[in-house]
């Protein structure tokens, strides 16, 4: 029960330890305020399940967006940063380039002429030699 509701139910329970009013017309008034109070302690109860369901709502949307955010942007790379790195593939002696930031995240990196992962082969513990070029 809300805060507003047990303060309506305190006023009534007064209101019925008086007995009976003697005036009719205060009697009169004295519910129709009472009646007030009751409605404004409903519509504030429903706007806090409304508020409830829409706090619940938004963060089903920013889920939604974060996952959105993900999918568009995990392949951004950041423009300042035209660094490509020459490996040398151990399986086949193919040269090739990739961007240097594939090599700071989990993607595979993959031969192009023989199809063998790269990156399992780059080690900390090996001695591999990489060069680094600057594309304009």
């Amino acid at each position: 029960m809300s805060e507003v509701r047990e303060k309506v139910a305190y006023l009534k329970g007064l209101l019925a330890g008086l007995g009976k009013l003697e005036d009719p017309a205060s009697a009169k008034i004295w519910e129709a305020v009472l009646d007030v109070f009751d409605t404004v302690a409903d519509e504030l109860e429903i706007l806090d399940d409304d508020l409830e369901d829409l706090g619940q709502y938004v963060s089903s949307i920013d889920d939604d967006l974060a996952e959105v955010e993900d999918n568009l942007y995990e392949d951004y790379v950041d423009d300042e940063s035209d660094d490509t790195i020459a490996i040398e593939c151990d399986t086949c002696g193919h040269e090739f380039s990739i961007p240097e930031y594939k090599l700071y995240n989990d993607e595979d990196v993959v031969c192009p002429e023989c199809n063998t992962s790269i990156y399992d082969d780059l080690d900390d513990d090996d001695d591999v030699e990489i060069g680094f070029s600057d594309e304009e």
